[in-house]
């Protein structure tokens, strides 16, 4: 798939699937949030997307895709965050621009300072040529 996550709007900051360049945020261990503007994008112009979600998973045990919110972008500020664990729909997209949106991760308080690298944003669409 050609749908790529970009932590900067020059869309050359790519998020990694192989955990190289991951999206990350830092919280005291009493707790916080963190909220991080992210790009989504089409990397190839011979290729468009319907349907396109981004899901906050986590496949390890336990689950903590519930830490995570999405929400769109209102003019450079977070719109409504939608549910703890919800997808965000961005329907079709058939150009190369970045789709800019929100990602919140609130951290309950823990015992103890620790890396949490198995929580993924899952990018689904199909996938049409042009």
């Amino acid at each position: 798939m050609a749908l790529k996550l970009s932590k900067n709007s020059g869309l050359t900051d790519i998020i990694s699937t192989d955990g190289t360049n991951p999206l990350t945020t830092q919280h005291p261990t009493t707790g916080s949030s963190v909220a991080t503007k992210v790009f989504l994008f089409n990397d190839d112009a011979t290729k468009r997307y319907e349907s396109v979600s981004i899901d906050p998973t986590d496949s390890v045990s336990t689950d903590e895709s519930t830490w995570v919110q999405l929400a769109p972008d209102n003019a450079g500020v977070a719109g409504t965050y939608l549910p703890a664990s919800a997808a965000l729909s961005f329907g079709n997209i058939a150009d190369t621009v970045g789709h800019a949106f929100w990602v919140k991760v609130t951290t309950p308080v823990v015992a103890d300072s620790q890396n949490k690298s198995d929580i993924k944003l899952t990018v689904t669409g199909t996938e049409f040529a042009v």
